[in-house]
């Protein structure tokens, strides 16, 4: 797993349990239902630019795999 979704999922972790401190409360769910799309969100943000960097490099590979075929 990646450091950065471990540590999104450890500050969610721990926001949701301080909001518990107190009792439950409705505004403690809808907190945590924007962590977890904000946490959502970001782990979308990253596969979509990981993917992105990928394809990137695989275009410069097959550039470059064709340039030193025509040498």
């Amino acid at each position: 797993m990646d450091v950065k979704n471990t540590l999104r999922d450890v500050k969610t972790g721990t926001k949701e349990a301080a909001r518990e401190v107190d009792g439950h409360q409705l505004k403690d769910d809808v907190g945590n239902a924007g962590d977890r799309i904000r946490d959502g969100l970001g782990k979308f943000g990253d596969k979509v630019r990981d993917e992105a960097d990928q394809a990137h490099r695989n275009v410069h590979k097959t550039d470059e795999e064709t340039t030193s075929e025509h040498r």
